[in-house]
């Protein structure tokens, strides 16, 4: 096939895989982020006060709400302890003085006059003070001077004015007796505010009474009708200076409701707010509101981080199913795929249940183990330790970013690879069971511990980390065997059935070809050896070395190894038919084996154990034997391949080659076995065989060693043991020497 033909091949290849591997992933992404973003996209309960709840309403998280009607409650006594304030307005005083000082001038000029009472009464009348109790201005004017009138006129009014004259009532005053007051003092240009008791201010139906308390208690001196005359002076002249600021009360007042911090209630994760057939009621109302408001409205920011968190997960799960040649395993991908829609779906469908025990952590419900060891068995260290990374990270974010969900689903699933690490039989996954149910129960009891359960609560979460752990096996043994079948796929229990050499199709080896048979089993003894020394899988490699010459079953005569005291066939036909023959095992031992349902990987092994290797004998007799005129074609002598394309498919190739050679060696010791090993491994590294394969030259310096000792154990020399008439003639010997 021409150079260009096969990049072309490869390349539809490549690109098909590329469709297969970006369409599996956009899938993937999209199934997850559904499942997994749900939550945060809405769901709105359409319930109001005096429906019945068709549900059990359970809070997805907690949720931290405002108590609308205790902070109202708490507005309210705030609103009735904020003071309010009147403005004293000090301009109001100087006007009172002012007109106190002007009256008394016109007094004083009147009464020194000498005219009759009645002449002065009218004289002061008609400066304005019409008003004035004649009977008072009578007595002011007989008596202001001698009493200093003027001084304690005007200190009674100062001490008045000082207080605040309101012109409202006692009773009207009683509404801020709980509050208190703020006392603006307003001057020409200042202002200065204080906090005063109710007590310390004058209220108008009081004002007679208050003034002739002052009077009596500072001016001891006067007797009743000097107070009397005094006292109804000064509230002649006494008019309100305190006034109520309702601008200036509220504005205090919103700013000291502003001050209030709201009263917050949290509801708690897994918390049933209302159940099933309850009435919606004042009580419970603001809860479900509160749950609505957080669940009503799609919330984009969390959807987009959970799809750029999971789009950097999916790159880091593809990365371990990449070769060295950048070539995806579409087959284990796509698998990958199921394990984890499979379980995510499975999550989130537990999810879905209502009645969970809030105590009991998320995780213990999702049986980890299980699909991390049947993973294992089924598709071996990476993809079952991608998994296990991956799963408690996407079930973290099912569970509502619970950290005790993590940390239970990561440690089970890494004790789950650890646990079934070696198993060889089925019987193996039984004794798994102990490993996972301790590493279950101790992790549980650091969750218990760190969320400070009572007994009760974390005896039923121990219990429920042992039915996980007893539940994960039993999936696994459930499972792996459906998956053997359906998909073919060489498990260490597959293949160790396989191996059995009373299986059916060795059995038919045995009975048709068999120096064919023991060949093979020699082979297997090698490879398997060999791949055990370098860390490859030694029981595919044996079982692959058991059934890769089943195709010489149908001319088994045409095999050296089986011919016993018979004439070579090939001596009677020519190279080129032999050529055939002995090329077609390859093509027929693959169609044996798909018709025996072997696994895929011993099916390669079986089409890749001789490479693109030259059949040197037949090509050199086809040299010598050839007509003139007639070219042969090297080409045609060389087996149609592929290469072995992986170390297992390698250690076939050269342990069954290196078998076949040694049986060629006469009188085989150490040294020329060392030598054949030697020659045979270096022949098929020269020759381009091992290209495709990862086989390192370490990995190959290993393999020769391992082949080298294995052959010489098979060639050992024994000793020459004598017969029965030797040791009778030595015997008769020695008598006669006697």
């Amino acid at each position: 096939m021409k150079r260009r033909e096969v990049n072309k091949i490869n390349f539809l290849v490549n690109d098909k895989r590329n469709i297969i591997y970006f369409s599996t992933s956009i899938c993937l992404f999209f199934i997850l982020l559904w499942m997994i973003a749900k939550p945060y996209y809405g769901v709105r309960y359409n319930y109001k006060i005096g429906d019945v709840s068709g549900e059990d309403i359970i809070s997805p998280k907690d949720i931290t709400y405002v108590n609308t009607k205790e902070t109202t409650k708490r507005i309210a006594e705030v609103k009735n302890r904020v003071p309010v304030i009147f403005d004293l307005k000090m301009s109001v005083n100087d006007e009172i003085l002012k007109e106190i000082d002007m009256f008394l001038t016109v007094t004083e000029t009147v009464s020194q006059e000498e005219n009759e009472v009645e002449e002065k009464i009218k004289k002061i009348r008609e400066n304005n003070y019409l008003e004035i109790d004649e009977g008072l201005l009578i007595n002011i004017i007989e008596n202001h001077g001698e009493q200093k009138y003027r001084e304690k006129l005007e200190d009674t009014v100062s001490f008045i004015l000082n207080r605040g004259l309101s012109a409202l009532g006692r009773d009207q005053f009683q509404m801020y007796d709980e509050r208190g007051i703020i006392l603006n003092r307003i001057k020409i240009g200042e202002i200065t505010q204080e906090k005063i008791e109710m007590t310390q201010l004058v209220v108008w139906d009081e004002l007679l009474e208050t003034v002739n308390g002052y009077i009596i208690e500072n001016y001891k001196e006067l007797n009743a009708e000097n107070v009397r005359v005094l006292g109804n002076s000064a509230t002649y002249f006494l008019k309100p200076n305190l006034f109520y600021n309702n601008e200036e009360s509220i504005k205090y007042s919103i700013e000291e409701v502003r001050k209030v911090k709201p009263i917050l209630n949290t509801i708690k994760k897994g918390a049933i707010v209302i159940r099933h057939g309850e009435v919606i009621n004042d009580e419970n109302f603001p809860k479900l509101k509160a749950i609505t408001l957080y669940t009503s409205n799609f919330n984009l920011k969390a959807v987009v981080g959970i799809g750029i968190f999971l789009l950097l997960l999916l790159y880091l799960a593809t990365v371990p199913f990449f070769d060295e040649v950048s070539r995806l395993d579409v087959k284990k991908y796509i698998f990958l795929v199921s394990f984890t829609i499979f379980t995510v779906f499975y999550a989130y469908l537990i999810s879905l249940i209502k009645s969970l025990p809030p105590y009991v952590t998320f995780g213990v419900f999702v049986p980890i183990a299980g699909v991390i060891m049947t993973a294992e068995v089924l598709f071996k260290r990476r993809f079952s330790m991608t998994l296990a990374m991956i799963l408690p990270v996407l079930l973290l974010l099912i569970s509502g970013n619970d950290p005790y969900t993590f940390i239970f689903l990561m440690g089970s699933g890494l004790i789950a690879v650890y646990a079934v690490r070696n198993t060889k039989k089925r019987s193996d996954l039984l004794k798994a069971i102990l490993y996972i149910v301790i590493a279950n129960e101790l992790l549980l009891t650091a969750v218990g511990l760190l969320k400070e359960l009572n007994s009760k609560e974390f005896t039923t979460l121990l219990i429920w980390g042992a039915v996980n752990g007893i539940i994960s096996v039993v999936i696994s043994l459930g499972t792996i065997p459906f998956f053997e079948i359906i998909l073919n796929i060489p498990t260490n229990f597959r293949l160790l059935e396989l191996a059995d050499l009373n299986s059916p199709v060795i059995k038919k080896i045995q009975m048709e070809a068999p120096g064919t048979y023991h060949h093979s089993i020699n082979v297997a003894n090698m490879a398997e050896n060999a791949a055990t020394y370098i860390n490859a899988n030694p029981l595919l490699v044996r079982v692959a070395s058991l059934y890769h010459d089943i195709g010489k079953i149908p001319n088994s005569q045409y095999y050296i190894e089986n011919i016993r005291g018979e004439e070579n066939k090939h001596n009677f036909i020519k190279p080129s038919l032999s050529n055939s023959i002995l090329k077609a095992h390859v093509k027929i031992g693959v169609e044996m084996a798909r018709e025996f349902k072997l696994p895929k990987e011993v099916i390669e092994i079986i089409e890749q154990h001789h490479g693109t290797s030259l059949m040197k004998y037949f090509y050199h007799q086809a040299l010598e034997t050839k007509d003139e005129g007639i070219e042969i074609e090297k080409q045609d002598y060389h087996y149609p391949g592929p290469k072995p394309q992986t170390r297992e498919a390698a250690i076939v190739m050269l342990a069954d080659t290196l078998e076949a050679a040694s049986r060629t060696l006469h009188n085989p010791s150490a040294k020329r076995i060392e030598e054949l090993v030697n020659e045979i491994v270096e022949s098929n590294f020269r020759a381009g065989q091992l290209n495709e394969s990862s086989l390192t030259l370490r990995g190959l310096m290993k393999i020769s060693i391992v082949f080298r000792r294995y052959l010489t154990g098979v060639f050992h020399s024994r000793i020459d043991y004598p017969d029965d008439k030797e040791i009778e003639k030595t015997r008769q010997a020695n008598t006669i020497k006697k």
